[in-house]
């Protein structure tokens, strides 16, 4: 049945498009053909044709006309050809004027550049040679030995009382390829998402069925489970000719993305987590668990206690979750007997293929690890690992913030362990190693590092011995985690500078790709690769001056970017154009994380929220201040409806967070009685 169905689609999409033949690829595209070039191609072609059907004469009217129009075809050819820069730019300007935005990003990440294949990889240069020492490289050997798992036959032989299978339904179908994003890659069968999505309205149903026999009978076709794996470059400034510079990317086919798809679901009412895990989970996010973070330790070094943070890094830990502790796993927590045995199959006897350059490795089988960039690859590892997490949070050493314990944070497999004292540390450290010895987990000491949160009153300056596996852990004074910087006394500037040096390359390549489009296409492309500012939300601490910095940063880039004179007004240049300014910007992404910490279910969240924490004091005030300041000066250029606004926006925060009442409280009040008298609402005031 599948076999028969992957024919008729592949074929379906032959003959409509001729995606999937075997004829060799036609040239590129010309950018602007249709438009300036096309109708003198038609005309050149419809003279020559009647040039030679006149028996090719070399003088007359028939070989004046085919000649003009031959030199009017190359003329524009030629033009076209001379000023396709202009012409791309053209395209953005017209969708992003059409306000076709899905358009107008496919064909801005178009004109990224991307790194072509190394010509050599570890002294082979063969592509199939290539793709051989990739398939070595990627297969992985758990600690534990190979899976000796095997799909159970009934309910009773796994221990499960009988229940009904799980079916699927044409409508989950459906759901699935609506939500399924299109212009992927395709698997080894040549089929994308769109021919899926437009393949009719019978296939969910067809569909359907087939995965509810899959399911029933704990099988699937060998050519779904054959995978595709791309090497992928993982620093584009390091060395590419080396092996270990490259990670796997799976590449499923796209019936085995909507089944995966479909088990992701399934497994969702038994995902029961930790709130120490914040990777891959709704609602949350990097920022939450850098928060999380910096909020203990404030909480600590507030009360004059150095914290002793650990970052812990896992070698390849997707690649080694074994298969039978994961299905164990996924039975404790009540899987349906039908999914997990699918499961097993599926990881059983998948096939793997490397491709590089065209050419094909051997194929090969995993013993262990989750697929790379499979849909249910994340929730299957967060399983693995959440026992880790629950036993280091039920120990009790490490600390703890309103009675929540708070000794470790997790997203995914990075790993930090928080104590207020070197023995605690310890003592979660040998938690973490019995673990990894009995889930075949391995840890990268060389990598590990571990921190000292100086207070004012304690700073231990000796350096302690603090061991993993019997290896000292390095200690460091300031480390990346998550992609921001902390440093022993917590302050921002150094994260700060990290983000002004990013923002100056992103405006650089702005500047230089993009200096030939319109106002309009700039302004959208700055609002999308300026106003980022990842973590910006959480600099509560730092110097005036690193922050006037990356403000003096933002304002230089919109000036160079739309060709403005250098010492011209900043505030004057964004309200004309309609974008927001730098405080602006901070002020928004500092709401949005106020309004998802307010809101959040995470219990570790909640601790945040709480008006003795200095962090969420800082925050509250600087989103006051800001609005405060967008009043005044809306009350300046006298828009006293837009300060209204704000000021009433500024006491709303007061009353909701209940902070004690600040200078700049009574002061909105009194604006915004002047505001009032402005407006001539005297009834009020």
């Amino acid at each position: 049945m599948y076999d028969k169905l992957i024919h008729i689609l592949s074929d379906a999409a032959e003959r409509s498009s001729g995606e999937l033949s075997s004829r060799p690829k036609k040239a590129k595209h010309l950018c602007g053909w249709n438009r300036h070039v096309r109708e003198a191609h038609q005309e050149a072609r419809r003279d020559f044709e009647t040039w030679v059907l006149c028996r090719r004469p070399t003088r007359g009217p028939v070989f004046i006309s085919m000649s003009e129009s031959r030199k009017r075809f190359k003329s524009r050819l030629r033009w076209c050809q001379n000023n396709q820069d202009q012409l791309k730019m053209n395209v953005l300007a017209d969708h992003r004027h059409a306000k076709r935005f899905g358009k107008f990003w496919k064909a801005t990440k178009k004109l990224d550049v991307r790194p072509g294949l190394a010509a050599c990889v570890d002294g082979r240069s063969d592509p199939a040679a290539i793709a051989d020492l990739f398939r070595s490289h990627f297969q992985v050997h758990s600690p534990l030995g190979p899976s000796a798992s095997s799909v159970c036959d009934t309910h009773q032989s796994c221990g499960v009382e009988e229940l009904p299978y799980t079916r699927f339904t044409a409508a989950q179908i459906r759901h699935v390829l609506r939500k399924m994003t299109g212009g992927k890659s395709p698997g080894h069968d040549g089929l994308s998402v769109e021919h899926l999505k437009f393949a009719g309205v019978h296939l969910p149903r067809i569909l359907a069925m087939f995965f509810t026999m899959c399911m029933s009978h704990s099988y699937l076709p060998h050519k779904l489970m054959r995978t595709l794996v791309v090497p992928i470059v993982k620093n584009r400034t390091g060395d590419i000719t080396d092996r270990g510079n490259y990670r796997p990317i799976s590449l499923a086919t796209t019936v085995a993305k909507v089944l995966d798809s479909l088990l992701d679901s399934c497994l969702d009412p038994y995902l029961n987590l930790h709130d120490a895990q914040f990777g891959f989970r709704p609602g949350l996010s990097t920022e939450s668990a850098i928060l999380s973070l910096k909020h203990t330790v404030r909480y600590y070094t507030a009360r004059k206690t150095p914290v002793y943070a650990c970052f812990l890094d896992l070698s390849k830990a997707f690649d080694l979750v074994s298969y039978d502790v994961l299905w164990g796993k996924l039975g404790d927590r009540g899987v349906p007997v039908e999914v997990l045995n699918l499961f097993r199959y599926w990881y059983s006897n998948q096939s793997n293929l490397v491709r590089w350059a065209g050419a094909l490795s051997e194929p090969y089988t995993l013993e262990c690890g989750v697929r790379q960039g499979g849909l249910t690859s994340p929730k299957l590892f967060n399983v693995y690992v959440n026992d880790l997490i629950v036993k280091l949070s039920s120990t009790r050493s490490g600390c703890s913030v309103g009675g929540v314990r708070v000794n470790n944070l997790s997203y995914a497999d990075d790993m930090v362990l928080l104590s207020p004292s070197a023995r605690g540390l310890r003592e979660l450290l040998a938690v973490c190693e019995s673990y990894s010895a009995s889930h075949g987990l391995t840890y990268n000491v060389k990598k590990c590092e571990y921190i000292i949160f100086k207070s004012a009153g304690k700073s231990p300056e000796n350096t302690l011995n603090i061991q993993l596996n019997k290896i000292d852990v390095k200690r460091v004074s300031q480390c990346k985690y998550l992609g921001h910087w902390l440093n022993d006394e917590l302050n921002d500037d150094i994260d700060i500078e990290r983000e002004r040096r990013a923002l100056a390359i992103r405006g650089n390549m702005l500047a230089r790709r993009f200096h030939r489009c319109n106002t309009e296409v700039k302004i959208s492309l700055f609002k999308a690769y300026c106003q980022s500012f990842y973590t910006g939300s959480l600099w509560v601490d730092h110097t005036k001056k690193s922050l006037d910095t990356l403000r003096i940063q933002y304002n230089n880039i919109f000036r160079m970017l739309l060709g403005l004179p250098r010492y011209c007004s900043a505030s004057g240049m964004f309200a004309l154009n309609y974008t927001d300014g730098f405080h602006a910007v901070m002020r928004k992404k500092t709401t949005s994380l106020i309004n998802r910490v307010r809101n959040s279910p995470n219990s570790i969240l909640n601790t945040v929220v709480d008006m003795a924490s200095p962090l969420w004091k800082t925050l509250i005030r600087r989103d006051t201040d800001m609005a405060f300041r967008l009043g005044k000066a809306a009350m300046e250029a006298g828009q006293y409806g837009e300060a209204f606004k704000k000021f009433v926006e500024v006491l709303k925060l007061y009353d909701a967070t209940l902070l004690p009442p600040y200078r700049s409280y009574y002061d909105t009040v009194q604006e915004l009685r002047h505001c009032m008298l402005a407006m001539g609402n005297y009834r009020i005031v």
